[in-house]
This record gives structure tokens, sequence and C-alpha cells, in this order.
């Protein structure tokens, strides 16, 4: 009887002392975070300091801390525009995150969604291997981010974006998704995100406006038939794409009010010269000008010596117009179409930026 009550005891004060831990007060994991830190090493040593305290059972507070890394991390190299050496040490203690937990998406919504899920990504992208570069959001464009074509890692992010259950993710990326579509048009792997949408997406009319954008620019991808549209010379003579058949056409699409435009003029004239005894090359323009400011395209043409390539204008009077069929809201622009009038890219590169690359694959296809 004595040994029975005397192991009684011992598990009553077993049960003591484990409530006794169990009511300990819990570490607030986001005030611990509260602070500037001025280095990625205080940042790397705050992340290890709280994953101490809270030990290996609070997975909740793991996330949280985790969170607050990803949080911080971002917010050095941006401000630092990934210039710091240091950086580097940041990515190595990056932990894969699950963008629909509830945890995760509460601390996104706190913050800023779109903010949190680019230093995230950029921080996975570079344990990847990738410089900060080619690991920052290339869809969101701010001054910290000037324009850049999406690759790779962009479109992986797209991919985890829209397979996951996260609406606020959803939102902000669908706002992003606006400008390349607009700006870039639609790629192979950018197209494939479609599927993703329509099917993980809750309906909305952003959705609807998103998809109805890939259905636009569905038909100027890589490998369609280029609209056939009418334009003029200088003398009224009328031309179509289909009059350059048999030749690789070059297109700079410009306007006379553009600066851009004509300083990348000189270059793309440049680059006409070296391909001057290639007849399966034509380098023509289409300036974007009005009817009613003509005499201004006519100036330009003389001013910056363009007379010895073919200059064109829009018919503005078809029915079917260069600028709507090829939804040119911005210039410069330029356009590259193959020999038997199919689109190579109708969002080519600058003159002075791949343009010659792409010029060169399709003469070797």
């Amino acid at each position: 009887m004595k040994i029975l009550m005397k192991n009684c005891n011992c598990v009553i004060a077993l049960f003591l002392l484990l409530t006794l831990f169990s009511c300990k007060a819990p570490i607030e994991v986001n005030s611990l975070w509260e602070k500037d830190f001025a280095t990625a090493q205080e940042i790397v040593d705050r992340y290890n300091e709280v994953q101490s305290k809270l030990g290996k059972w609070n997975k909740e507070q793991h996330i949280l801390n985790d969170c607050n890394f990803v949080w911080r991390s971002g917010e050095y190299m941006f401000k630092c525009r990934g210039k710091n050496k240091d950086i580097a040490e940041l990515p190595k203690y990056c932990e894969r995150i699950e963008l629909d937990n509830e945890i995760v998406t509460t601390f996104m919504v706190e913050r800023d969604t779109a903010r949190f899920a680019d230093h995230y990504f950029t921080l996975q992208a570079m344990k990847r291997g990738e410089s900060y570069n080619e690991s920052r959001d290339g869809i969101t464009i701010t001054v910290f981010f000037p324009i850049r074509g999406l690759n790779n890692n962009d479109y992986q992010k797209l991919q985890e974006v829209f397979t996951c259950k996260n609406d606020a993710l959803h939102i902000a990326y669908l706002k992003k998704l606006k400008h390349p579509l607009t700006n870039s048009g639609c790629s192979d792997e950018l197209y494939a995100i479609r599927e993703l949408i329509e099917k993980n997406v809750s309906d909305s009319e952003l959705k609807n406006e998103v998809l109805a954008l890939y259905d636009i620019y569905k038909p100027l991808m890589a490998g369609a038939k280029a609209p056939d549209v009418p334009f003029k010379d200088a003398d009224g003579n009328t031309y179509t794409i289909s009059d350059f058949k048999g030749k690789v056409l070059v297109i700079d699409v410009w306007a006379t009010w553009c600066k851009s435009c004509l300083m990348n003029m000189s270059k793309f004239m440049a680059l006409k010269e070296e391909y001057k005894n290639n007849p399966a090359v034509e380098f023509v323009t289409v300036s974007t000008d009005s009817d009613d400011v003509r005499e201004n395209w006519l100036a330009a043409i003389e001013k910056f010596n363009m007379g010895n390539m073919l200059n064109l204008t829009p018919d503005y009077s078809a029915k079917n117009n260069f600028i709507g069929e090829y939804r040119v809201s911005s210039v410069p622009r330029y356009m590259i179409i193959d020999k038997e009038g199919y689109i190579i890219s109708v969002f080519a590169p600058k003159p002075d930026g791949g343009m010659k690359e792409m010029i060169e694959q399709v003469l070797r296809k």
C-alpha cells in the first residue's frame, strides 16, 4: 500500500511539473524581430537565437520565425539592391514555407503579400545558386526593379503561386501578370500558367480580366501567323507583311515624340548596316505617328538619316490596323517575322540587347 501511495505521489509530482512547464509564458516571436538590422549576420543571429529559444516542439512558432526571417532578409536585400556581399549568407537559412499555411497567409496579409512573396522566392532562387539579379522578381516593376524578361525562376514561382490555395497571393500575382502580358506578350511558359489560374483561382473580375489578356495575346505568340496588315510609305505606296515573304523581316516600331525610340534608332540602323549584303533580311521602321503629324515623321526620317531603309506608317484607314492587331501599347517595340510570315517575336530584344542573336537563330533555321 505504501509503495502504491509513493508511486501515486511521484505521478502527481510529475504531472504538476509538466503542467508548470506547459504554463510557461509563450515566446512572442514577432516582438523579438522588432528592431532594425544593419547587417545580414545580425538577421542570421536573431533567427538562430529565436530557434534555440523555441526548441523543436513548437511548430507554429517556428513557422512564424521563418516568416520573420524571410521578411527581414528580403527588406535588407532590397534596400541595398543586392549590392552588399553579405546577402549571400541569407539564403542558407531560408527554409521552404507552405504558402497556403494559415500562419504564413496571415503574416503575408499583415505586412504586404506581394512583397513577402518577392522576398521568399528571391531567397529560394538564390539558395538554388542563382545570382541576386536572376532571382529577383521579374514581373515586379518598380524603381528598384527595372523591367527584364521573365526567366525560369519567374515561371517556377508562378507555378507555385497558382498551385497553392492562398487567395491573397493569387490576387497579388494576378495583378502582376497584367504587366508582362501587355508589355512582353505571352510565351509558351507563361501560357502554361493559364490552366493553373483557370483551375485553382477563385472566380473574380480580376481573374476574368487576366484570362481575357491571355486570349488577346495568344494569336501573337511565337509560331503564329503574323497578321497581314497594310502599311504606307512616304509616297503612299501600300505594303503588307506578306510582301516580305522569303525574307526575315525586322521591324522597329517607333514614334517621333519618343526619346527612347530616337536614342535606339541609330543602333537599329547600325545593325541593318551589318546585314546590308544579306538579301535574306529586311529592316523596316513603322512609325505610330498619326496622319496629322505626317510632317514631323518626314522631318525625323531626314534628320536621322533613315532614308536608306524602308520607313512605313500604319494604314489607319484599314479595318485591321497594325496598332490594334499587334497590340502596340508602347514604343519602342521590335518585331521579327520569319521568311514564311510566322512570328518569331513581336516583343523582340533591342538592337543592342539580343536582336542580332535572334536574327541569326532564324537564319540558321
